[in-house]
């Protein structure tokens, strides 16, 4: 038995059956979240804190400010 063409299997096989753009796109925006919300919930890394403590102090440095109390 052969399938009938009607307006759903055209349009199949107009965008080779993929997807549309806009279920496509949601799926990405949904996954770059992921992926940032578990990047802002990294701690970060220890040598990267002593950097910017570095170049706090130097920044300090060239100004004449003291190292404030912790």
């Amino acid at each position: 038995m052969m399938n009938k063409p009607n307006a759903e299997n055209s349009k199949k096989r107009l965008n080779g059956g993929l997807p549309p753009a806009d279920v496509v796109q949601d799926g990405i925006a949904m996954r770059l979240r992921e992926l940032y919300s578990n990047i802002e919930n990294e701690g970060i890394p220890d040598n990267l804190l002593h950097l910017l403590e570095k170049l706090d102090e130097a920044e300090r440095a060239q100004t004449g400010q003291q190292t404030p109390e912790v």
